[in-house]
């Protein structure tokens, strides 16, 4: 018979807490460390389709008009469009902006909170970290996913076999007109996000300048008005092309981790959480 013994007692000498000591470090994470880890894998995702978009339209369209069709495609310098993959993955990058929004406002508003901590103190939290929530959301379903539209009619354009010149002249000017018309519905369609996410930038500029909050002033330099403005002047003037087109053509992919990288810094080692106060006006 097997003597069983040594080994229940060398079991009996491990450590208990080594067996989970793997899983305590995860479920270890403060609610800002796991916003800022959700929002890195964000940005990542959202950085590959602002380069796979940006890719596409280097090698189908022109400068002419924006999204205007090339009379000639140019393969890709980082992705084979021939295959369907890099912008279904691209695309797909929007369904995650409303998760990305909420790991952004969580510490944004914990670090907007003044040291007052009055109602209409937390106003000024609530309001540009619901209209950046918004602008993202709208950025991520109608400017993100909605480029992938854009790309099928020069796919179509450069895929098909004219019969003659002047067929192929005709063509070009029929499905360039549609794709015009495209473009025009999808600014439009847009417009909101952007714009949106600039005044929550403006506005949360002026909370940390003017008042105590959490953040250091220096923070105002990350936020999305500033980054966007450094993003240009590095991409314009000091990146050759076409590397630099990339750079600036990710510009939301910067404004946001840069604003999520600075405010996850700050607020690293707070362990405190949002707290909803439920008064009761009753006699």
């Amino acid at each position: 018979m097997l003597n069983t013994k040594p080994i229940e007692e060398a079991t009996t000498l491990l450590p208990p807490s080594s067996a989970a000591s793997h899983h305590t470090m995860v479920l270890n994470l403060t609610p800002i460390q796991t916003c800022a880890a959700v929002a890195l894998v964000c940005s990542i995702w959202n950085l590959f389709g602002d380069i796979c978009f940006i890719d596409f339209y280097l090698a189908h369209m022109n400068f002419d008009a924006f999204g205007a069709i090339d009379n000639v495609s140019r393969p890709g310098n980082l992705f084979d469009f021939d295959k369907d993959w890099p912008l279904l993955v691209a695309q797909a990058g929007g369904w995650m902006y409303p998760v990305w929004a909420m790991a952004t406002i969580y510490p944004l508003y914990l670090g907007l909170e003044t040291s007052g901590g009055a109602t209409s103190d937390r106003r000024h939290s609530v309001l540009p970290c619901a209209l950046l929530a918004y602008g993202l959301c709208v950025v991520g379903g109608n400017l993100h996913s909605g480029f992938a539209f854009t790309t099928i009619l020069p796919q179509v354009f450069h895929k098909h076999t004219p019969q003659s010149d002047e067929h192929e002249l005709n063509l070009h000017s029929t499905i360039n007109f549609a794709q015009s018309t495209i473009m025009d519905r999808y600014v439009f369609g847009y417009t909101p996000g952007p714009l949106t996410i600039m005044i929550a930038s403006g506005w949360i500029i002026y909370i940390v300048i003017t008042k105590e909050t959490k953040f250091p002033k220096w923070f105002a330099l990350c936020t999305p008005l500033v980054t966007v403005a450094w993003v240009n002047l590095i991409g314009f003037m000091l990146m050759p092309w076409p590397w630099g087109m990339y750079f600036v053509g990710s510009f939301g992919t910067w404004i946001i981790f840069v604003m999520n990288a600075a405010a996850s810094w700050v607020l690293w080692n707070v362990k405190a959480g949002i707290t909803l106060q439920v008064q009761n006006h009753s006699v």
